[in-house]
């Protein structure tokens, strides 16, 4: 860990001219990673269970099959994932009335407020973490990784 720690220093995360990156930082993939572990770190609170949160608050009538399939987790890790969640009062399992083998999602009440609570938390941790880029250069980042993914980002409404 220390080494790791000692190599996080030696090389920044960004550097004024990008034209001299050397290291690991050279590779846009280490970066993002790193922005993600800074950003994780901000918050506290474990980035996994948040996207599912979002995905369950934001889609109707999920079964875990669809959370894992859209979100691409394994079968099992979904089901430990929506077990935690349950037990945390954020999600409520019901069997599905067609098909007894199926389980449908539903977040609760407390789980929106966590939602909106790691919704501000994420807010408040992205814009120190891109504290050295302007706005217009942190939407560009945005919309190039979104690009670069292959998604189109929602317009705002």
């Amino acid at each position: 860990m220390i080494g790791y720690l000692h190599y996080l220093l030696e090389f920044p995360l960004m550097s004024t001219n990008t034209n001299s990156v050397r290291g690991l930082p050279r590779y846009p993939v280490y970066a993002l990673g790193r922005l993600t572990k800074a950003l994780h770190a901000e918050i506290g609170v474990p980035l996994r269970d948040h996207w599912v949160l979002t995905f369950i608050e934001e889609n109707a009538d999920l079964t875990q099959k669809k959370v894992g399939d859209a979100l691409g987790i394994d079968r099992s890790e979904v089901v430990r994932l929506i077990d935690a969640l349950e037990r945390a009062d954020l999600v409520e399992r019901t069997r599905d009335g067609k098909d007894r083998r199926k389980y449908r999602l539903r977040i609760t009440e407390a789980g929106r407020k966590q939602c909106k609570r790691t919704d501000k938390l994420i807010a408040e941790a992205t814009a120190r973490v891109l504290g050295s880029l302007d706005e217009d250069q942190q939407r560009t980042l945005h919309q190039l990784v979104v690009t670069a993914l292959g998604e189109l980002p929602e317009s705002p409404s």
